[in-house]
C-alpha cells in the first residue's frame, strides 16, 4: 500500500520513479515546487591507492622535468625556424623592391620610346627628298638605273644579304 501511495505521489510531482526514469504527471497543471533531490548520486568506488616504489617515483619526477638535451634540441630548431623565417622577409621585401624598380625602370623605358617616336618624327618632317635628289643629280652626277642594271636577289631571311661572289 506504501508503494502504491509514492508512486501516485511521485506520479503527481513529477518525480523519478525507483527505476530512474520520470514518470507521466497527469493533468495540466505544473507542481507547485519540485522537491530537492536527497540521495547523493552513485559514485564508482575509490580503489586504494597504491604505494609506488621510490625508484618509480623518481622516474617519474625525472620524466616530468625538461631534459637538457631536449632544451638544446627544442632552441636548435627554433633558431633553424626563425633563421628561415627572417629570410622568408628578406626575400619578401627585396621582391618588392626589384618589382618597384622594374616598375621604375618600365615607365622610364615609355617615355624614352615616345621621346624616341617624337624625334624621328621631326627629322623625318624636316628631311625634303626633292632636295635631295637634286643635289645627287647636280652635284654628285648620279643617274637613274637602267634597266639592264638591276638585279633582283631573292629575298632573305634576315635584313641582310651577304655576297660570296659577284654578281652577272
Amino acid at each position: 500500500m506504501k508503494a502504491e501511495v509514492r508512486r501516485e505521489q511521485s506520479r503527481r510531482r513529477g518525480m523519478r520513479g525507483q527505476d530512474g526514469r520520470y514518470d507521466y504527471q497527469f493533468g495540466s497543471a505544473a507542481p507547485a515546487r519540485i522537491p530537492a533531490r536527497t540521495t547523493a548520486p552513485a559514485r564508482a568506488p575509490q580503489r586504494p591507492a597504491r604505494k609506488v616504489s621510490e625508484q618509480t617515483r623518481k622516474n617519474r619526477e625525472r620524466a616530468k622535468g625538461m631534459n637538457l638535451g631536449i632544451v638544446i634540441s627544442f632552441m636548435f630548431v627554433m633558431t633553424v625556424f626563425g633563421m628561415s623565417l627572417f629570410g622568408e622577409l628578406f626575400l619578401q621585401a627585396k621582391n618588392t623592391e626589384l618589382r618597384r624598380e622594374i616598375a621604375s625602370m618600365k615607365s622610364e623605358l615609355n617615355t624614352l620610346k615616345m621621346e624616341n617616336e617624337e624625334e624621328y618624327s621631326r627629322i623625318m618632317g624636316s628631311v625634303d627628298m626633292q632636295q635631295i635628289k637634286n643635289r645627287a643629280i647636280d652635284d654628285l652626277g648620279m643617274q637613274y638605273a637602267q634597266s639592264g642594271q638591276v638585279i633582283v636577289v631573292p629575298d632573305a631571311t634576315d635584313d641582310y644579304v651577304h655576297q660570296y661572289k659577284d654578281l652577272p
